[in-house]
């Protein structure tokens, strides 16, 4: 539901923009002690599921339109979202609950940092990630369509069969990768010289390779880290490329093989892998800092490897063979609060920068 094309068309993005608040919550913050917390619970609004969930919602907590329904107990969600009917409901209450100010937002005061979405520490450094997955025929590559998606080994099941598809032609994916302050400083050499190699720091290698090189993300945003034993071998490493008064341009080059290797019959192309999966990404990047300013200017790196397996947890489908899958990251300000959402699955209850996740 929520990357169908029947909601997110041209009109339905400008009529958001130009008459709601768009807001993004976790299934955590419904539990929060805190004022946001009680405010969802309050209203009603449910997040025990994300598949999707829409909900409009007045400042004052009264619920508009949602895309989730019971019936006989059971929660499903509806085949289309009416956002032209939940602004016509709000438009038809009273004044005095739509006027600026009908609604006083008192102090936040305590919050619930157990359960808050995270936010980037000052001084972050925050890369923009997509992942996109890729079919190869006649040795080219095109986009996706629901009937390379099988549900089965053999393709008897494909998305395009299924009554209620849950993607139509998958789009890029997109997440975020943070370096604190501390880390992309240790990435820059002291002296840097011209011909200098040397290892990416171990622990930004490590995340990255572990946590945003994970195949399973692929439209389902969930990046937690792989365990070690998934990672069969990687190595990621920067050579001075350049260096001038107010330049240094490093290259990375690396590579990773992820979970297991592909069975004769996956090799050949023959079935989709609907129980095991692997990547073997080759890495390639470019990044620059400024030495007058000491900050980086330029961060884009591209993964891209044969990948075999289900693209996603939650989606349950998997392309026959091994097919490419690129991830790309690069440098965004970060002032967009788009490019403020926290890593996928990263939460202050499960610390991003914690090595061990």
């Amino acid at each position: 539901m929520g990357r169908a094309p029947a909601l997110w068309t041209e009109e339905n993005t400008k009529l958001m923009q130009d008459n709601f608040v768009a807001v993004s919550l976790s299934v955590l913050e419904y539990d929060r002690t805190d004022a946001v917390g009680q405010f969802l619970r309050d209203s009603g609004v449910k997040l025990r599921r994300l598949e999707g969930c829409l909900w409009c919602v007045t400042p004052g907590g009264k619920i508009l339109e949602s895309n989730l329904v019971v019936e006989k107990g059971k929660e499903s969600f509806k085949p289309d979202f009416d956002l032209k009917g939940a602004l016509e409901k709000w438009q038809a209450l009273p004044e005095a609950e739509r006027v600026p100010g009908a609604v006083q937002v008192g102090e936040m005061d305590t919050v619930d940092r157990q359960r808050a979405v995270l936010t980037p520490p000052p001084g972050t450094l925050i890369l923009k990630l997509y992942y996109r997955a890729f079919m190869c025929e006649d040795n080219k590559l095109r986009y996706l369509t629901d009937n390379d998606l099988w549900h089965d080994e053999k393709g008897e099941k494909t998305e395009a069969k299924l009554v209620h598809r849950r993607i139509t032609t998958p789009q890029a994916h997109p997440d975020h990768m943070w370096l604190s302050e501390a880390e992309w400083k240790s990435l820059m050499p002291v002296n840097p010289r011209v011909g200098d190699k040397f290892a990416m720091p171990a622990g930004i290698a490590d995340r990255l390779v572990r946590r945003h090189l994970n195949p399973r993300s692929v439209y389902d945003g969930h990046s937690d880290g792989l365990d070690i034993a998934s990672v069969s071998a990687a190595e990621l490493n920067l050579t001075v490329e350049a260096v001038s008064a107010n330049r240094v341009r490093l290259r990375l080059d690396g590579h990773a093989k992820l979970g297991q290797p592909p069975t004769p019959d996956v090799l050949a192309g023959k079935i989709a892998s609907m129980s095991q999966w692997g990547y073997d990404p080759k890495l390639l990047g470019f990044l620059e800092y400024d030495p007058q300013k000491q900050v980086f200017t330029r961060f884009d790196v591209v993964a891209l490897g044969d990948q075999f397996g289900r693209v996603g947890l939650t989606i349950g489908a998997a392309r026959p063979g091994c097919q490419p899958l690129g991830i790309t990251f690069e440098l965004v300000t970060g002032d967009r609060p788009a490019d403020r959402v926290p890593p996928g699955s990263a939460s202050t209850a499960r610390p991003y920068f914690d090595p061990k996740r």
